[in-house]
């Protein structure tokens, strides 16, 4: 006969090392700083003539920014502020990317950190969008988060660019709402009173880079439903005007530029989107 034991259970005590997961914060704008833009429709281009298009004194008239259209947009956010040095210089540091060719020392000047950022290029602003999570606002983004819920006006103020104070008499100093005819360059974000939506900038400041690739008549074709503009071409479109321009089209809501995806300049800018 085999005798039976007392099986005896072993417990083996098993380490289990303790890891912290460290997450590190955005270097871009947190979510606070966007503005949720509802879904819905908007019509987007330009709904009225300049008298020198009405009077045929140009010989190439660009009317790129026609016809006015009706757009469906589903909902989306978009950055308050365009993105500025400070946001850029902790993206540039965290990734290695390449900075601003006028940061002596690759360093934000002293003073200037709430100043937009600027000398990037398309892929530099899609860069760090990505980074942050977001990514560059489509042409039809960018124009109604602009308009700020007010349809078919030249400015996101109504149809002047430089409006008198209200209850001001014909003769008082008009007002500017916006930091365009300047010479020396941006301002300090958000230095002007903000749209219906709660975005500052969007007239003047910096033009500002969108995701489309340009089309000369685009919104001739474009869908009816969340258009991204052209699926190719040589240039990628820039919105709002910029610090230098004082041509009351060139700031219009409506107005179309273009540039060279590649192109760095102190005139041109972002904002991002998610």
């Amino acid at each position: 006969m085999h005798k039976i034991g007392k099986t005896r259970t072993r417990v083996l005590a098993v380490f289990v090392p303790f890891v912290l997961l460290v997450v590190l914060p955005l270097p871009a704008q947190d979510n606070a700083a966007m503005v949720a833009v509802p879904s819905g429709e908007f019509w987007m281009g330009r709904s009225r003539m300049f008298l020198l298009d009405e009077l045929g004194m140009h010989l190439r008239p660009r009317l790129d920014d026609q016809p006015a259209h009706l757009v469906y947009l589903d909902a989306y956010s978009i950055d308050k502020y365009e993105v500025t040095n400070s946001d850029y210089e902790r993206f540039a540091v965290a990734t290695r990317h390449r900075k601003p060719f006028h940061w002596i020392g690759g360093k934000v000047p002293a003073g200037l950190e709430k100043l937009p950022v600027y000398n990037v290029s398309w892929d530099d602003a899609v860069a760090y969008c990505t980074f942050a999570g977001k990514r560059l606002p489509t042409e039809a983004e960018w124009e109604r988060a602009a308009r700020g819920g007010v349809e078919s006006t030249m400015y996101p103020w109504g149809e002047e660019l430089r409006p008198r104070a209200a209850g001001a008499t014909r003769g008082s100093a008009q007002v500017k709402l916006a930091h365009y005819g300047f010479p020396n360059g941006p301002t300090t974000v958000g230095s002007y009173p903000a749209n219906g939506f709660g975005l500052f900038d969007v007239t003047g400041n910096l033009w500002e880079w969108v995701s489309d690739w340009y089309g000369r008549s685009y919104f001739s074709t474009s869908p009816e439903n969340n258009p991204k503009g052209p699926v190719n071409g040589q240039y990628r479109v820039i919105r709002g005007g910029g610090w230098s321009d004082n041509d009351e089209r060139l700031l219009a809501l409506h107005y179309r530029n273009f540039t060279n995806p590649s192109h760095r300049t102190a005139t041109v800018g972002f904002r991002c989107a998610r």
